[in-house]
């Protein structure tokens, strides 16, 4: 091997132990910017599971704010409606784009 193709080898090397350390930048910043997104969907996710464990406390907090405040609590009501059918709607072309 000549002293260019020794050059080269050892350049090729250089690159990749640069390009490793990059990656590892990048997924350490990646996870330090995500980490509250990732844990509010985490709370998100404990408070949905405490709900449909809970129905029937769950039912008497709706009851008891439809008797308190009825218009807040449809108005909230619609608007839960409308993101359930929204995510309905974007999440069967996103699983077909995901299948392909």
């Amino acid at each position: 091997m000549n002293r260019r193709d020794a050059e080269l080898v050892m350049r090729k090397r250089l690159l990749r132990a640069q390009s490793a350390l990059l990656r590892h930048q990048f997924v350490g910043e990646w996870h330090q910017t995500t980490a509250p997104l990732v844990q509010a969907s985490h709370r998100l996710g404990q408070g949905a599971h405490w709900v449909r464990a809970h129905p029937v406390c769950t039912a008497a907090a709706i009851v008891a704010l439809l008797a308190w405040q009825p218009a807040a609590v449809l108005g909230l009501a619609r608007r839960g409606l409308w993101l359930w059918q929204t995510w309905q709607r974007v999440r069967a072309p996103a699983r077909r784009l995901s299948a392909s």
